[in-house]
């Protein structure tokens, strides 16, 4: 076997040890499956198309490895954090049956998950590395429990575009999930990164997750949405901050050591801000580090949220694994 081969089969594998094997700096509000809540939800742009599969040729029986050891880390820090949501996002369709079959109701009733696909792309070229024949490239909710995705409840929408501005189509979407014994709206995005087409999508999706409320029940969105917290795109959807005038709070805003300027004094109890979820030791292409992925919760259902950007390790994704906790309102 080859020694880049080992390496990376290797790289692949530790996803599935972060969580136990402390492999990042320690952080002082580090959320573990000891400490957390008990409403736990994951959000992972796992770059898909290009992730983690190199540019060199592999034969078909390292390309069967690679896929299988990618599986077996993910699902592995699905299980270790027992978490009820997952969102994930730059997903092709080959990978999301690999992950969807390894989450089948054979695993046991309570410890399968449910789930719904939609696809952004009819095909994209990079996503014949999961399926040389579908290449649908999406998005995708997992849910815990079988059966637990209400049926008839899931809908596509794509998103708003500016007609001059160079993007790719982009979607919402939803389902009704059972979430520790009640329904919720699951909701995940990936937001187009252009300034223009940024500020068109984000305020579109506030308003078509509230207008798919039923019965005011709660929401879980999450995703990528290419934007930092305190940037006015993400007014419509945090209600807190200067501008805001959101519903949501999100895992990850009441992290003191993240609380830096004027705006977000240490005095704070909450402040839109967070973890870097993309920095340039994920990938050779990232340029800035900074938090651009969130599980937004429902601030009158939610309390008490944790959250924690996982550290990250080249060639897995481009983004970190963001992790999330909280506890019902009432």
């Amino acid at each position: 076997m080859r020694a880049s081969f080992r390496a990376l089969l290797a790289a692949l594998f530790s996803i599935g040890l972060l969580l136990t094997a402390g492999t990042g700096p320690a952080q002082a509000d580090e959320v573990t499956p000891e400490n957390a809540k008990p409403l736990r939800f994951i959000s992972y742009n796992v770059c898909g198309a290009s992730c983690p599969l190199s540019e060199e040729t592999r034969t078909e029986q390292e390309m069967v490895a690679i896929r299988s050891a990618w599986v077996s880390g993910l699902v592995a820090e699905i299980d270790a954090w027992d978490t009820d949501l997952i969102m994930l996002q730059e997903l092709c369709y080959g990978q999301w049956k690999l992950i969807r079959d390894a989450l089948a109701p054979q695993r046991g009733g309570e410890d399968s998950y449910d789930s719904v696909w939609g696809a952004s792309l009819a095909s994209a070229s990079d996503c014949d590395q999961w399926d040389p024949v579908d290449r649908r490239f999406g998005l995708a909710i997992f849910s815990k429990g079988q059966g637990s995705i209400v049926d008839g409840t899931r809908s596509v929408t794509f998103l708003p575009e500016v007609p001059t501005a160079p993007t790719e189509d982009r979607i919402l979407l939803c389902a009704q999930a059972g979430l520790e014994g009640r329904t919720a709206r699951a909701c995940n995005t990936h937001i187009d990164f252009h300034d223009a087409t940024t500020a068109l999508q984000i305020p579109e999706v506030a308003e078509l997750v509230e207008a798919g409320r039923q019965g005011g029940e709660p929401v879980v969105l999450a995703g990528d949405f290419n934007q930092v917290p305190e940037h006015a795109d993400m007014n419509t959807l945090y209600n807190h901050g200067a501008g805001s005038a959101g519903r949501f709070q999100e895992v990850d805003e009441n992290d003191k050591e993240q609380f830096t300027d004027v705006d977000c004094p240490q005095t704070a109890d909450r402040c839109r801000s967070g973890e870097a979820t993309a920095s340039t030791t994920c990938s050779d292409h990232t340029t800035e580090t900074s938090k651009i992925d969130y599980v937004f919760l429902s601030y009158e259902w939610f309390k008490t949220v944790q959250g924690d950007a996982l550290p990250c390790t080249q060639g897995l994704s481009d983004h970190h694994l963001l992790r999330g906790a909280a506890a019902w309102e009432k």
